[in-house]
């Protein structure tokens, strides 16, 4: 495989060195004024004819060079962030680097955030039986972990939840109108974020008063009575801007029936002893959902206040236990602020400070088996069943726990010469998890039902309390070595009081070998630090969290070619290996197979190719298209489960007049693996296609958008458990309308 792919890019290499092509063009004194380098340095000495002109004209000559290099570059017109933390052409970029635009969002007709990373290279969006989270499977990681291993941040600020190292619980539904745009690392980032930027990095990046200028309204309706409201407001007084949201959503959720589930089993077991059976299924899954968020953001000069409230309550898919149940409520509370100042000395150093506060609560209300439940126990632990206990309200617990962050962040960035920037930075976060409060309606201990749900905070609480203190210092060069080659090294050291440190390397070499064409040739290191959940669970019968864990490894090899054909053709192709140590996964004790404790258990290999092609046909017309090839294996050479080797996406968007917008799109994924010891046949490939028109300017600035997911009514499921032989449903053919006026 290897040598095959070194085969095939050397021949794309030699093949994209023949293309004919026309000379490059720049601009040496005004945007209308269209020259050569050759020409453009021949005007500047001529036009140098006194000294009170001089610096004027040297400076004109500067800028003009400047443009020159960076014009070289492919993608020189889309500069990133996130792979540097400072503004590069995409493909000088260290990193594989996806853009998706505010304009492209809209086009889709997507509503939520999960939905629109469906179509990024690698990504595949996969719902989770447990809680109802929807989260992308990355570059072949498609387990509940997987979540953890992205790091997600909202305007810079990282949004994971310390409680299970993940973000998507309360994020997966982040609504659209307030994304300018987003930027995703695919692959590691830890060199320069530390934690959770293990396979995937997402910055959403929101929309600021200039965007906005004025107010804009937004209400919508949809499939399983979706009601959603937003309110996005921007504008500038002086120096001052202000920009925020203020959004609503609500809906029942999806209704799909689950056949069997765990207390299926349960039932049958028991049925031969006359026990009546208590399961649900077959019955609908729980999917509804309400949440209010608040985004607010404020510039003045080089100060900046970004602020965020979400309140969040849904209803577990299945639940925890994977047997269906009514009544069950998770609540999610994240605030969070952060304060920053950008100071420049002499346009050679630049410090970034900020500090910054979060705080989540988190009520999980859990009837883990429905009303009328009866559990065979072995009290003595000899193997055979001498207990039988009856829950007439079902299996019910009520955990509660509060994390609170506090942290500052330093960088510092100076520009050592021409070409060359040296970033330093300082960062420390303080974590507690407090608050911790248990309530259930059995004992903790023995299983026996108690008459009513009773507090057990005090004796057994179902984590323990903790502090977190993270020291991280980090330290990168970016150096243009020439107009045409730039070199990246970095390396950034994460020191945690609780299970010591990791240390995550970089590299990367970006070569435009000719105009518009970029290679890239970069290493990586990353860590996903073990969540609260998995270092401190207690007194749970099923469950033992491990204070010895230590933190999942990744080192990531990509080789990745960039060109542009023409103005309407742009074109890449990127071979990445990811060879991934300490995987952290539940596993049952020795002692007593019925209860699970969370191990460093196995290791993980996974290579492929991901090529994308985009054809801007004209404004507004255009037709985009990627293909992912992966193969991942665990250290024994199997497949990992739940993904597939396969996946792409097909897109065309089509503007007949300025008034009507139409986009067509297509997500595709291939045959999924079943889990060792599974005696289910893999799942089926499948193919989704989704159609968006929206209309637009017919009175003033109204908008008027309908979009139809799964337009051709597919059947198809999520992997699920082996107690759930039907996996989880998904949703047949949606709709939703929405009208947007803007004041």
């Amino acid at each position: 495989m290897k040598r095959l792919f070194v085969f095939l890019m050397f021949q794309s290499i030699l093949l994209l060195n023949i293309i004919p092509f026309l000379p490059s063009t720049t601009y040496a004194e005004g945007a209308d004024t269209p020259s050569t380098p050759d020409q453009k340095t021949s005007h500047s000495i001529e036009t140098t004819t006194n000294s009170s002109g001089n610096n004027s004209k040297s400076m004109e000559s500067a800028i003009s060079e400047e443009l020159s290099a960076e014009a070289i570059w492919f993608g020189a017109g889309e500069e990133v962030t996130i792979a540097t933390r400072l503004k590069t052409p995409i493909g000088k970029a260290p990193s594989v680097v996806t853009v998706i635009t505010d304009e492209e969002i809209k086009n889709l007709g997507y509503r939520t955030l999960v939905e629109v990373l469906r179509i990024v290279p690698g990504f595949e969006i996969m719902k989770f039986a447990d809680f109802g989270m929807e989260s992308p499977s990355v570059r072949g990681l498609a387990t509940v972990n997987g979540a953890n291993r992205i790091r997600l941040m909202l305007d810079g600020h990282f949004v994971n939840n310390p409680l299970r190292g993940r973000a998507f619980n309360e994020f997966d539904d982040f609504p659209v109108e307030n994304i300018k745009r987003i930027e995703i690392i695919r692959g590691p980032g830890s060199a320069m974020y530390g934690e959770n930027a293990f396979s995937a990095v997402i910055n959403i990046i929101t929309k600021d008063a200039g965007d906005i200028d004025g107010v804009k309204l937004t209400s919508g309706y949809g499939s399983f009575d979706t009601y959603e409201e937003n309110v996005l407001f921007g504008e500038t007084n002086g120096k001052v801007s202000i920009s925020g949201m203020a959004h609503y959503r609500q809906t029942s959720g999806f209704d799909g029936i689950i056949e069997s589930d765990s207390q299926t089993n349960i039932d049958n077991a028991l049925s031969p002893f006359g026990i009546p059976a208590a399961s649900q299924a077959p019955g609908s899954v729980h999917d509804g959902r309400q949440e209010y968020d608040v985004n607010l953001k404020v510039v003045y000069e080089n100060l900046y206040f970004l602020g965020w409230y979400g309140n969040k309550n849904q209803e577990p898919f299945v639940g925890p236990q994977y047997a269906l149940a009514d009544g069950s409520n998770v609540e999610d509370n994240h605030v969070f602020g952060e304060v920053g100042y950008k100071m420049t000395f002499e346009e050679k150093l630049t410090i970034k400070p900020r500090i910054y506060y979060d705080q989540i609560d988190t009520d999980i209300f859990i009837k883990s088996l429905p009303e009328g439940t009866t559990l065979p126990l072995d009290t003595n632990g000899d193997g055979i069943t001498d207990t039988f206990n009856y829950y007439p309200d079902g299996f019910v617990g009520d955990g509660i726990v509060s994390e609170k962050i506090v942290g500052t962040e330093i960088p510092f960035d100076y520009n050592l010469f021409d070409g060359n920037i040296l970033t330093l930075g300082f960062e420390y976060r303080l974590i507690n998890q407090t608050n911790v409060q248990f309530l259930t309606n059995f004992d903790p201990v023995t299983m026996a039902p108690l008459p009513s749900t009773q507090d057990f905070s005090d004796t057994y609480p179902f984590l323990q309390e903790a502090t977190r203190r993270v020291a991280s210092v980090y330290v990168q060069d970016t150096w243009d070595i020439t107009d045409s080659l730039n070199l990246t090294i970095g390396a950034r050291h994460d020191q945690y009081n609780d299970f010591g440190g990791a240390t995550s390397p970089r590299s990367g070499l970006s070569w435009a070998f000719m105009e518009n064409a970029s290679l890239k040739v970069l290493y990586g290191e990353a860590f996903r630090a073990p969540s609260f959940i998995e270092m401190y669970t207690t007194n749970q019968p099923a469950v033992q969290g491990n204070p010895d864990l230590q933190p999942e490894l990744i080192r990531t090899y990509e080789l990745g070619l960039s060109y542009k054909f023409n103005k309407y053709v742009t074109s890449s192709v990127n071979y990445f290996i990811n060879d991934i140590k300490d995987l952290i996964a539940l596993r049952p004790l020795e002692s007593d197979t019925r209860t699970s404790r969370y191990e460093n258990f196995g290791d993980a290999h996974v290579q492929g190719i991901e090529m994308e092609t985009k054809i801007d046909i004209s404004k507004g017309n255009y037709v985009f298209m990627n293909y992912t090839f992966q193969n991942p294996e665990d250290d024994n050479g199997d497949n990992l489960p739940s993904v597939s080797k396969h996946k792409g996406n097909f897109g065309v968007n089509v503007q007949p007049c300025k008034h009507i917008n139409t986009n067509l799109s297509t997500f595709f994924s291939g045959r999924r693996f079943r889990e060792e010891g599974d005696p289910r046949e893999d799942m089926p490939s499948y193919a989704l296609l989704n159609l968006s028109v929206i209309g637009k300017e017919f009175f003033k600035t109204m908008e008027v958008q309908g979009t139809v997911y799964n337009l051709l009514d597919k059947d198809y499921s999520d992997p699920g458990p082996v107690s759930l032989y039907e996996d989880l449903p998904r949703p047949e053919r949606t709709f939703f309308v929405g009208l947007s006026y803007k004041f």
